[in-house]
């Protein structure tokens, strides 16, 4: 089948939603954040057209540094699978990071999601970091007391970062930072940030940088020692309640030890497979 590859246009945004809106069991996020892509000067939304000028699939690519690139979003629509376009994409949104100065694409799936992995896989990429994602009821009973956590001062940048550096969770994490569900390499000035936005918090278990929205609490980066996991797990929770939030979540390399406290914690931890290849 012949189709062309092309930037989106916001004039697409209407058809591309009509057959994203039920892509998993849950939905998708594609409908409510698309028009917001195709908008942003930083990023690229990547179609393909059929002959008739009909968008049969979507990608999206961004810069999360000044090398690393994120390729999110790829969607082909039910009745144009196997049809190329999703390589098509890729290797256009391949060439629109390289140009900007990208070193490395990631992208992400989960660990069970046989078809997607043998696809990235075909495209070039390979697993460098396997990841797990963990959500909890903050109104449960507490299994194990945690110190309470406070927010850090900016003097606590280095030891957190010098900490973490020389851990598991950072080796397992490939020294990666979760930014909602893109990843990217860590660096201190990450920490520097979220201790001025009063996001950095440490007790005597460790540190984590906790994000709050309107649904619950997040944590994606974390450091512990291995026997404090648990009351660092357990003082998360308790910041969360503290704050009204009835859900927390945490993103955390697969390092046995810290899945093992996911679990024990009440959450059910979930494999996400990180992927990268060099452009």
């Amino acid at each position: 089948m012949a189709f062309n590859v092309r930037p989106a246009r916001p004039s697409d945004v209407a058809s591309i939603i009509s057959w994203t809106t039920d892509t998993f069991e849950w939905g998708d996020y594609v409908p409510d954040r698309l028009a917001g892509w195709i908008e942003d000067d930083d990023s690229e939304v990547i179609v393909c057209e059929t002959e008739s000028g009909e968008p049969a699939a979507v990608a999206h690519v961004l810069m999360l540094s000044g090398t690393e690139a994120w390729m999110e979003a790829a969607r082909v629509h039910p009745d144009h699978k196997r049809s190329g376009m999703a390589t098509a994409m890729n290797d256009r949104g391949v060439e629109w990071a390289r140009g900007r100065g990208a070193r490395v694409a990631r992208l992400a799936t989960e660990a069970d999601n046989a078809a997607a992995r043998g696809q990235v896989e075909a495209l070039g990429y390979r697993a460098i970091s396997q990841w797990v994602y963990a959500s909890f009821d903050t109104s449960r009973p507490s299994a194990v007391e945690g110190p309470r956590l406070r927010p850090s001062h900016r003097s606590e940048v280095d030891p957190a970062w010098i900490f973490w550096s020389a851990g598991d969770l950072a080796r397992r994490g490939r020294e990666l930072l979760a930014l909602g569900w893109r990843w990217r390499k860590a660096t201190p000035a990450d920490l520097e940030e979220a201790a001025a936005a009063a996001r950095l918090f440490q007790s005597p278990s460790g540190w984590a940088i906790v994000e709050e929205d309107d649904e619950g609490c997040g944590c994606d980066w974390l450091a512990a020692a291995t026997e404090e996991g648990p009351r660092l797990i357990e003082s998360l929770l308790s910041l969360a309640a503290s704050r009204g939030r009835a859900e927390l979540s945490v993103k955390a390399p697969d390092v046995a030890w810290m899945t093992e406290t996911l679990a024990r914690a009440g959450g059910r931890p979930k494999e996400i497979l990180i992927y990268a290849k060099p452009v």
